[in-house]
């Protein structure tokens, strides 16, 4: 018996029983490419309120939904219209090719505006001032909150890329109890500062800074 003979339900049940694989693969690659689409162009995206690099340090998917969304409500941020984008930037890996990798991510988005402060240990906050990322705190948050700091011993000073003076460039995160919650950069010293962003972003950028630096 040919397959013309059969009748419509055993023209079925012959496609399924030969089939059924290159029907499910078919079948996979539809809705992951709808899926692909919809996410692309038919969702809507949250603007980027403050986009934030924590570099070294791990951050599990769960707490970084959890620490934005502590960031939105804090803000009182609507998230289908503006969020408080993480971005961690961490291997555990002491490979040098991985490590360049993670650089280069890290160069990308840098260069690319996609943050506005950049978290890090003592090591790469050092590395990082050495290579102009930051700019000095009193052009975001003025010289009465940087004198503040300075007095509770939390300003850490480093050249200005433009200037070359050493002024006060980044702030030390110890004190902070969001960061405690989560128990992120606990274990080393480490700093948070601003880079060169557009204009339209100082103000949340801020906002942002004061939350983060709540005691």
């Amino acid at each position: 018996m040919t397959f013309k003979d059969l009748d419509n339900k055993g023209k079925l049940e012959h496609i399924w029983e030969y089939y059924r694989l290159r029907i499910f693969i078919v079948g996979f690659l539809i809705i992951a490419g709808l899926s692909i689409i919809y996410t692309m162009f038919v969702k809507p995206h949250p603007d980027n309120y403050c986009g934030i690099a924590m570099y070294g340090q791990f951050l599990s998917m769960a707490d970084d939904d959890a620490l934005t969304g502590e960031l939105d409500k804090l803000l009182g941020l609507d998230p289908s219209k503006y969020t408080v984008e993480v971005e961690c930037f961490y291997s555990d890996e002491t490979d040098v090719m991985i490590e360049a990798e993670l650089n280069q991510k890290f160069n990308t988005y840098l260069y690319a505006s996609q943050f506005n402060m950049i978290m890090a240990d003592s090591e790469y906050t050092n590395k990082f001032i050495e290579s102009g990322y930051y700019v000095p705190l009193e052009k975001y948050i003025g010289a009465d909150a940087v004198k503040k700091l300075d007095e509770k011993g939390l300003v850490l000073r480093g050249a200005d890329p433009e200037t070359g003076k050493n002024v006060p460039i980044a702030v030390k995160l110890s004190n902070s109890a969001l960061l405690k919650k989560y128990a992120l950069y606990q274990d080393r010293d480490s700093y948070v500062g601003f880079v060169v962003m557009p204009e339209e972003y100082k103000e949340s950028t801020v906002k942002t800074f004061n939350i983060i630096m709540a005691e």
